[in-house]
């Protein structure tokens, strides 16, 4: 059976920087993988791009029950840390208004340099296709035991980080494996669920405006109450609506419909104006054109695929003049303009969510991410109970964590030998 220094469970972001931090001075360090290549889930970030973090960060772009122990993994490898990393890592980037991706916006070549920079530090190991499936402590550390290409192997080290990611992307290998760990060592496990995803609702009009796009300001109410509101694009579909918008306030959705609450999206599809604006706008803009119906004028405000349900929700004909618009009907339009309401009852599952909220707690891990429970075991990425918003945040934490927890396990090794 071989030994090592520090097993790293997982060969996503988070456990490849794991990996290469806790290599350092010269430890043994095995990072098991349960796909056939490291750091997949990075090929599909960004839409391709990979957006790897952000200028701006802000704890407002982070969601956590401990927000203030996520504050300080943040602080202790920040933005400034990660940009200088990258550049030893060979990855070159760009800003975009804070937005930071590689410099020729190819997510392949991130992956491919933290792979060189793995193949390049003789004491790493790297076992793709080996899924752990047990862990636990021995009296020298700990026993991994898992099963590589359809073969069991054991595996002993004195220090183990699990960054076994999610449940969002199981296509990419993510299974919530770390999850079970944690839990068999008693830790405790938020609900996972998904986040960063689509919102699903049984309208009767979606699959007559499905394929728009529009902008907009969307207000997330629950329980009659309002809980979020996000502006820019929204995607509507045949199920449901989606977009980066949605996706932002779409945690707080999600676990309200497993709480069982009523869930309601207000979309305002002209956020730059007040109610009373939008109708002095449509009063003048019905002085010009009065010649014009309903359905003609409102296509100049919104998609035409809109412009119906508009009007049905503010019970206006779509042939009816606009010169014969009534005081009382112009308030309606406005209206739905402001406020059109869209119930909302269900969500789209792990396989179109980009990420997963809940996870294991902060609160029961020390600043270095150790277990207070069992040391030498650690966590990071997203099977922590920290997920962000869009804009490169999720990676960032995925690399602060990572590095955060591989430097403890090296510090932890190495005073355990002196």
């Amino acid at each position: 059976m071989k030994r090592y220094d520090t097993i790293v469970i997982g060969g996503g972001s988070s456990g490849m920087a794991a990996a290469l931090r806790c290599a350092e001075k010269n430890q043994k360090v095995l990072l098991m993988e349960r796909c056939d290549r490291v750091g997949k889930k990075i090929l599909v970030t960004g839409n391709g791009k990979c957006n790897l973090t952000n200028e701006r960060q802000s704890m407002e772009c982070y969601r956590s029950e401990e927000k203030a122990c996520a504050k300080r993994i943040l602080d202790a490898f920040d933005f400034d840390d990660t940009m200088d990393w990258f550049q030893k890592l060979g990855i070159y980037t760009r800003q975009k208004n804070g937005y930071v991706y590689p410099y020729n916006e190819q997510a392949a070549g991130v992956r491919e340099a933290f792979c060189l920079a793995l193949e390049s530090r003789s004491n790493i190991d790297v076992k793709t296709e080996t899924a752990a499936c047990a862990l636990s402590k021995t009296r020298r550390g700990f026993l991994v035991e898992a099963e590589e290409r359809g073969k069991r192997i054991s595996c002993a080290c004195r220090s183990v980080i699990v960054a076994t990611g999610g449940l969002a992307g199981i296509r990419l290998g993510c299974e919530g494996d770390g999850y079970r760990f944690a839990a068999a060592f008693g830790h405790s496990v938020k609900t996972p669920l998904p986040s960063l995803t689509a919102l699903k609702s049984s309208a009767p009009f979606l699959k007559k405006v499905s394929g728009v796009r529009s902008q907009g300001k969307i207000t997330l109410k629950i329980d009659h109450k309002k809980a979020a509101e996000e502006t820019g694009e929204l995607q509507w579909t045949d199920y449901g609506i989606s977009g980066v918008a949605v996706f932002q306030v779409s945690r707080f959705a999600v676990r309200a419909i497993e709480e069982q609450k009523t869930v309601e999206l207000l979309v305002d599809f002209m956020p730059e104006k007040k109610k009373g604006e939008v109708e002095d706008l449509l009063k003048n803009m019905a002085a010009f054109c009065g010649y014009k119906t309903s359905k003609e004028f409102l296509e100049s405000l919104v998609a035409a695929k809109l412009a119906p349900v508009l009007l049905r929700e503010a019970k206006l004909a779509p042939e009816c003049l606009v010169s014969r618009w009534t005081a009382k009907e112009v308030r309606r339009l406005s209206c739905c303009l402001k406020a059109f309401s869209l119930r909302i009852n269900g969500y789209a599952g792990y396989e179109k969510a980009q990420v997963t909220q809940g996870g294991i707690s902060l609160g029961e891990l020390t600043s270095r991410l150790e277990s207070r429970l069992v040391p030498g075991l650690f966590f990071s990425g997203e099977v922590l109970d920290v997920d962000g918003i869009c804009g490169g945040y999720n990676l960032q934490w995925a690399f602060s964590s990572g590095c955060v927890a591989g430097r403890a396990a090296l510090e932890r090794n190495r005073q355990e030998t002196s």
